[in-house]
């Protein structure tokens, strides 16, 4: 029968690839193909984090949205 695909995201040291522990009982003593995918492709600047590329996320809007933000939700607040 043939198995759905698992994906995680796991850090390789010295050769060894870590499965997460909740994947361990379901894989152990399987034939697995396993595909390598560099975290850092396809992101802007090569190397730059997600977080990094959050911190250059400007918004716009009301200097009180963060604590009046379900009153501006719910039409309760026109500014």
């Amino acid at each position: 029968m043939p198995m759905n695909a698992i994906e995680f995201q796991a850090v390789t040291h010295d050769g060894v690839l870590d499965i997460p522990p909740e994947h361990r009982r379901l894989l152990d003593g399987k034939a697995v193909r396993v595909v390598l995918v560099d975290a850092q492709v396809g992101s802007v600047g090569g190397s730059e984090s997600h977080f990094a590329r959050l911190r250059r996320v400007r918004i716009q809007g009301p200097t009180d949205l963060s604590a009046n933000h379900d009153a501006y939700i719910v039409g309760e607040r026109d500014e």
